[in-house]
């Protein structure tokens, strides 16, 4: 299995980036790139691959350096959160490894498990490597 909580936050520690659990209002998982800390509360995952899919989305804005404020405008927003998920998807979801998953015909909540994210993120991998990346996933298959 990929991607464990674990895992991810041990990744986080080698970058210097703290993990630090913490209750929130608005958000169940955010960063500050000023002082390199991911704000996580736990309660408000369902489960624990909501939790991780959320880690790895917040590496990815610290790989891609997508950062934003509240006030920002909302374009700045979108195209922040666009980098930090193909910047996670790009490390955390590899193409080979999503293309063989494919191969073997599994669900996309196969592929989930699998990657141990949830399966609104294998959609936006598969939609960020055809869309964004012109990956040809026929011409794969």
């Amino acid at each position: 299995m990929y991607n464990s909580a674990a895992a991810v936050c041990a990744d986080f520690a080698a970058a210097g980036v703290a993990v630090v659990e913490c209750p929130l209002q608005e958000n169940a998982c955010m960063c500050l790139a000023r002082g390199g800390i991911v704000a996580v509360d736990s309660s408000r995952f369902a489960t624990q691959r909501e939790k991780v899919t959320a880690l790895i989305h917040e590496e990815g804005h610290f790989m891609s350096g997508a950062f934003y404020v509240p006030f920002s405008p909302y374009q700045e927003k979108a195209q922040a959160e666009y980098r930090a998920d193909k910047a996670a998807i790009l490390k955390r979801i590899p193409l080979p490894a999503l293309v063989e998953e494919m191969r073997r015909g599994f669900s996309v909540w196969e592929i989930a498990e699998h990657f141990n994210v949830d399966p609104s993120f294998i959609w936006r991998a598969y939609t960020i490597y055809r869309d964004n990346l012109g990956v040809n996933f026929e011409a794969l298959a």
